[in-house]
């Protein structure tokens, strides 16, 4: 399998595309501007070489001089190789040239010629006969020479051209040193920003590989990415470790909150294969039923928070929310008749969400209050709604109360504030998980208060539509 690159050569790669760009893009420029400076320049030069051309032959020739036209004024410049000049008539017919072309001619471009007698000078850079780039500037000739004459300046490219190959090379070499060094740099400084991230990930792959949990990756006193890098990492792993200690317990208490009902059950199992009399044999399947009945529900509870952390999506539909306080108080008014109840139910409050879920955690809330309060004592159940567009149900209870370091710990899967007696009762220690769990996937919240001798009141709050 192919591996890829490490993320330290593709970020030095990247620097060097960027850097190469930027020093290619620069040096085209400055070769263009450079070359197109020179050119400029040579034009300049030609226009005043062809005007010196023009006064020496306005200050040399009369009128009508037109036959010693081969005698062109001897400008010493134009002695000198690479300087050259010429007269010819508008057709191109050379009349006279500067000594240094000897035999040589300079190109005669018909387009040019057109050119300069339709609209002034042109300049334009030739091919000369030997290979070499000329500098052309075609320009009409004084008036005391023949009529439309044209008058031809050229200097040699030769200079320009050596000093843009120069130009070339240096840049070339420029360039590749300044790469050169953009990849050195870049190596070290982008070795150096990552060699954190590769502490860290050495740490965090300890961590994981060898189960110490309780491990934390150093984190640098810096706040910048690598520390914020640092303490997502921690927070992580703080919350990996919350949950495997979490899945544990959950594992731990729900076999023990099923090793009851099962020795229950298996112990009827066995009293039943005896011959018993029909009242006992009853007595055996009662029983063993109901410890069915209990593990049924605790299958279901933690099914439901299964759900719950698979943060699976509650049904949305309207729900009568005072309808239903009303029938599930009644429900359990039927069922628990050593109990008062006393609703107290604004009418005409609809929330969105699920039916069943929501009388499952008024249910759950009232069992409660039944399961912990002695017979005779009242619990009320008080339904209104609130200014800020929410719906605020309390299920208060008039019994022994509740400490306050319990409080927080309430909403724990499987905590009971007396073990012993919550277990003998039938409870699992699920409910109050469950009512929160379907309160806040409604979008709601749930609150407690209590005090010791003093009752238990649940808060519910949920948004109307």
């Amino acid at each position: 399998m192919h591996r890829p690159a490490s993320l330290r050569l593709r970020l030095t790669i990247l620097v060097l595309l960027l850097t190469g760009g930027a020093i290619c893009l620069f040096a085209l420029i400055f070769y263009l501007v450079l070359r197109a400076t020179l050119l400029t320049e040579t034009d300049v030069r030609l226009q005043e070489r062809a005007a010196l051309v023009r006064e020496e032959l306005v200050a040399a020739e009369a009128p009508g001089a037109a036959t010693r036209l081969p005698d062109l004024p001897p400008l010493v410049e134009f002695h000198a190789p690479g300087i050259y000049v010429e007269l010819r008539d508008p057709s191109g017919t050379l009349l006279a040239a500067s000594p240094n072309l000897g035999a040589d001619q300079l190109p005669a471009v018909p387009t040019l010629l057109a050119a300069a007698q339709a609209g002034g000078p042109v300049s334009a850079t030739v091919r000369a006969g030997d290979d070499e780039d000329l500098r052309l500037l075609v320009t009409a000739a004084p008036d005391v020479v023949a009529p439309d004459t044209l008058l031809l300046v050229a200097e040699s490219l030769e200079p320009i051209e050596s000093i843009l190959a120069q130009a070339r090379s240096l840049l070339l070499a420029c360039g590749l040193a300044a790469l050169l060094l953009a990849a050195g740099s870049a190596a070290l400084l982008i070795g150096a920003a990552l060699a954190p991230v590769a502490r860290l990930t050495r740490a965090a792959a300890q961590i994981a590989a060898t189960g110490h949990y309780h491990e934390r990756v150093p984190a640098p006193r810096r706040a910048d990415e690598v520390g914020q890098l640092a303490a997502t990492i921690n927070d992580l792993v703080t919350t990996v470790a919350r949950t495997l200690e979490q899945q544990r317990q959950l594992l731990a208490d729900t076999a023990h909150e099923l090793r009851s009902p099962l020795t229950v059950v298996l112990a009827n199992l066995d009293l039943l294969r005896r011959d018993l009399a029909p009242p006992e044999r009853e007595l055996c399947v009662g029983e063993a039923s109901g410890e069915a009945q209990r593990m049924r529900r605790l299958i279901n509870d933690l099914l439901l928070l299964a759900q719950a952390d698979a943060t699976q999506v509650i049904a949305r539909a309207p729900v009568r929310l005072d309808e239903l306080v009303a029938e599930t108080t009644a429900v359990m008014e039927r069922q628990s008749r050593e109990h008062r109840f006393d609703p107290q139910i604004v009418r005409g409050l609809v929330v969105q969400g699920d039916h069943e879920r929501l009388t499952q955690a008024l249910r759950n809330l009232l069992e409660n209050a039944v399961r912990y309060t002695p017979p005779g004592t009242t619990v009320s159940v008080c339904l209104v709604a609130q200014a800020d567009g929410q719906a605020h149900l309390t299920v208060a209870d008039s019994g022994p109360g509740i400490a306050a370091e319990h409080l927080p710990l309430l909403w724990d899967r499987f905590y009971r504030v007396d073990q012993a007696r919550s277990r003998a009762a039938g409870g699992s220690g699920l409910g109050l998980a469950i009512v929160r769990y379907i309160i806040e996937a409604h979008g709601g919240s749930v609150a407690v208060e209590s005090a010791l001798g003093q009752g238990t009141a649940f808060h519910i709050r949920l948004p109307l539509t």
